[in-house]
């Protein structure tokens, strides 16, 4: 971090910044946006115990693009490591396909609504310039996004060019990857391990004043989500059975980079490589269209989605600025049925929850009613992904780059063990209906052999 005005100093020596050695090494990181904040967690732990990366009251660290530290985009982190080696962790968070493609330091395409073809991105990632950012002992929390290269903003810049990764959070393995592995080449990735579970939900979009068809529509069957799944919608009868729900339900999803979506396409057996149609809420997939005021975007985007968990959330948690409304007030803008419209996503709990997109509370949320839903009559909870009845979860792993060594080597073995540790000490899967992000292998009594299959014991 750089330290160049005496207002900058002076905060040195409060001890509200400070400063580190540019010198020191760098290792960077990417990957799943569902496992972030797990991945935050260990990172700034500030203890120096098991459930830490760094030793104890050494950390500086900021973020960029989110309110929400733990739900950043970017994030960069100084410290000392238990071994007494002072380092730079740099965080971008693109999702785990997008992050192992990083790893291997080559591009995923991605084809946008329109047929145009572009890399997805983070593969690979310009990351933040780490030797200029604010980095605080509390943390420099930015909602905003780091400026591009040459002109700051938020206490930080990016890099002038985009280069690979050194470690990347998967929430699948490579064998289902996009990018999968061939011996003695780049894609020949170290798998660090699995550190826990991974988990998911399937949400309805947020409705303060929600129709009958969203009521009626609270829970779906795996037939009906591989249909909707290819078609992109479904007729609200055909999810409810009740033949006066003529809604039609639009679902919401990620892009080609995300994990998300291929433990989504995966544990479905809908098939991990299959096209998809999915939509958009708000400003598109990629803000490409106008604001809204107080009316819903819905686009159909094809086979592309959203970049990040956050983005699918946000989308699901929009009622276009309204405290009363919301898509079930709005005429279906794609089919021009003459009806209201609503949606169905797939998410990570934390990127939910972070929303205000609750499930399972009590009391519900809305007239009486929760947004998340039940797949085949069973609730994502800790204890029903435990016991194998709920089937939307994965293997979290760890990945470096080929002939990963050095202290980029070494940073993965505690970073590994710091989050295996850490989801213990935080008691996540304990609480039976709660939705961690994440849960140890020690509480689950079921197991997956692979990521296409269904929990067996």
């Amino acid at each position: 971090m750089k330290i160049s005005t005496p207002i900058m100093a002076a905060l040195v020596a409060m001890g509200i910044v400070s400063q580190a050695s540019a010198t020191d090494p760098v290792v960077y990181l990417t990957g799943s946006t569902a496992f972030r904040s797990t991945v935050f967690a260990a990172l700034s732990d500030n203890t120096g115990t098991s459930n830490s990366v760094f030793q104890a009251g050494t950390i500086t660290y900021g973020t960029w693009g989110n309110s929400s530290a733990g739900s950043a985009n970017y994030m960069v982190f100084h410290g000392t490591l238990t071994n007494g080696q002072p380092v730079y962790i740099n965080c971008a968070w693109s999702g785990s396909e997008a992050g192992i493609a990083s790893a291997c330091n080559t591009s995923l395409l991605n084809v946008r609504r329109d047929g145009t073809t572009t890399p997805l991105a983070g593969s690979p990632e310009t990351w933040v310039d780490y030797t200029t950012a604010t980095l605080s002992s509390s943390g420099n929390v930015q909602s905003g996004n780091p400026g591009p290269n040459g002109s700051p903003a938020n206490g930080a810049q990016l890099e002038a060019s985009s280069h690979g990764a050194d470690l990347a959070q998967a929430d699948t393995s490579q064998a289902v990857s996009w990018t999968p592995a061939t011996n003695n080449t780049v894609t020949a990735l170290q798998d660090f391990g699995s550190e826990g579970v991974v988990t998911f939900t399937l949400s309805r979009n947020v409705n303060p004043n929600p129709s009958q068809d969203w009521i009626d529509c609270s829970n779906i069957t795996l037939p009906q989500i591989i249909t909707m799944t290819q078609n992109g919608y479904a007729p609200a009868w055909f999810i409810s059975g009740n033949p006066n729900d003529l809604m039609d339900v639009y679902l919401v999803g990620r892009n080609l980079g995300s994990g998300t979506r291929m433990n989504f396409l995966s544990d479905s057996g809908y098939g991990s490589h299959r096209s998809v149609i999915q939509n958009s809420i708000g400003y598109g997939v990629d803000n490409r269209d106008p604001a809204q005021t107080n009316s819903l975007i819905l686009q159909n985007e094809g086979n592309n989605g959203y970049e990040s968990g956050g983005g699918v959330a946000k989308a699901l948690a929009d009622t276009g600025r309204s405290s009363t409304s919301g898509s079930c007030q709005q005429l279906d803008p794609v089919h021009n049925t003459g009806t209201n419209w609503f949606a169905i996503g797939y998410v990570a709990p934390s990127d939910a929850l972070s929303t205000g997109n609750n499930g399972g509370q009590t009391p519900p949320l809305y007239c009486n009613t929760n947004n998340w839903i039940t797949v085949d009559g069973v609730f994502s909870d800790n204890n029903n992904i435990e016991n194998g009845q709920w089937w939307l979860w994965g293997h979290e792993h760890l990945y470096g780059k080929f002939q990963i060594s050095g202290i980029q080597s070494t940073v993965g073995g505690v970073l590994f063990n710091a989050i295996s540790s850490k989801i213990i000490s935080q008691g996540f899967g304990v609480a039976p209906g709660g939705h961690d992000p994440a849960i140890p292998y020690g509480l689950m009594f079921v197991t997956k052999s692979s990521d296409v299959v269904f929990p067996s014991y």
